[in-house]
């Protein structure tokens, strides 16, 4: 490793944390200036924003005919985003949770989930003669008109909220004095400052990874996913640093649904992406680790250390058997 690698991964987290800082910081105002749910916030904008790392991996890996690193680096993601961001930030400090959130965003999260399998593995489910397993142009349509549905209960969540939000915000909003015009560069700035440390991580990670003679497939389903998982890690971190339960978890629950929804659906309607059996395991612990949070929100109404240091311990688990899944994998294939 030399001195500009261990340099730039550095640089790589000083330009994350910083950026995760002002954006948390910029999209509370924003959310207090415009009178709307912090969650609404954090569902839409910050979400759509840390998404972009998976939205621009997925779309050049779709593009260039690598499904495998399309597909996997959003179910890496989403299972990255559920077990290690939001169980780290739990371990911090105890995340309490919106029953809206409970009863609409982490439901819709798993039909996300769920989706995958069933438009991906189309053997099982379509008994057709000569059938592939592809996710194609008009599963990518359908998986758009879901992110409709999306968006159409959040903006019915802020119609159901503005009431009971108004006294509370009321206040804030009064004695809030930065313009739209400053906030707004605080959001884009913190953004770009989180995407261009995740860029730097993530090449530097994968550079000192296939040093060490790890391959390309475990990169993709470990770095790659984990790298861009990045901005949603630090900005859960940094909200729940600040008591921004409401900005962490709705990011992290918007990023997953955004990645299937809009990323798949748009990367799929551009070019179709064969669906590796290989994957159905990754998608089935995608499927189990959103459900468990699921029951956790359920029983407690919140996230707190107990529950988060198991959604990590799943976490990793799920990494030591990618190994041991490449492994097999290389011997028998060899």
């Amino acid at each position: 490793m030399t001195f500009w690698t261990l340099f730039y991964l550095l640089l790589g987290f000083v330009l994350l944390i910083k950026g995760a800082d002002v954006l948390v910081d910029g999209s509370a105002g924003l959310a207090k200036k415009l009178h709307i749910p912090k969650v609404i916030v954090g569902l839409t904008l910050v979400a759509f924003g840390t998404s972009a790392p998976e939205g621009t991996v997925s779309l050049i890996a779709a593009i260039q005919g690598n499904a495998n690193i399309s597909l996997g680096n959003v179910i890496g993601s989403n299972i990255a985003n559920i077990a290690l961001v939001l169980g780290i930030a739990a371990m911090i400090r105890k995340i309490t949770v919106r029953r809206v959130t409970v009863t609409k965003e982490v439901p819709m999260a798993i039909l996300a989930v769920a989706a995958i399998l069933f438009m991906g593995y189309d053997t099982v489910f379509q008994e057709q003669e000569g059938i592939k397993n592809v996710i194609a142009m008009g599963d990518g349509f359908m998986l758009l008109a879901f992110f409709v549905v999306f968006l159409y209960y959040i903006f019915g969540d802020l119609k159901s909220t503005e009431k009971q939000e108004e006294e509370i915000e009321k206040k804030e909003k009064a004695n809030y004095k930065e313009s739209f015009w400053y906030l707004g560069l605080m959001i884009a700035g913190g953004l770009a400052f989180i995407i261009g440390g995740g860029k730097l991580i993530v090449d530097t990670a994968s550079e000192i990874a296939m040093g060490f003679g790890v391959s390309e497939a475990l990169i993709g389903l470990t770095i790659v996913a984990l790298g861009t998982s990045l901005p949603e890690l630090a900005t859960a971190i940094v909200a729940a640093l600040k008591n921004e339960d409401d900005i962490a978890v709705g990011s992290i629950m918007g990023s997953n649904i955004f990645n299937v929804f809009l990323v798949l659906g748009i990367t799929s309607i551009i070019s179709p992406l064969e669906f590796d059996p290989i994957l159905l395991l990754d998608v089935f612990f995608a499927l189990f680790i959103t459900i468990l949070f699921y029951i956790f929100l359920l029983q407690k109404k919140g996230l707190g250390r107990f529950y988060g240091s198991i959604l990590v311990f799943f976490y990793a688990i799920y990494i030591v058997s990618l190994g041991f899944r490449e492994t097999v994998i290389a011997y028998f294939g060899g």
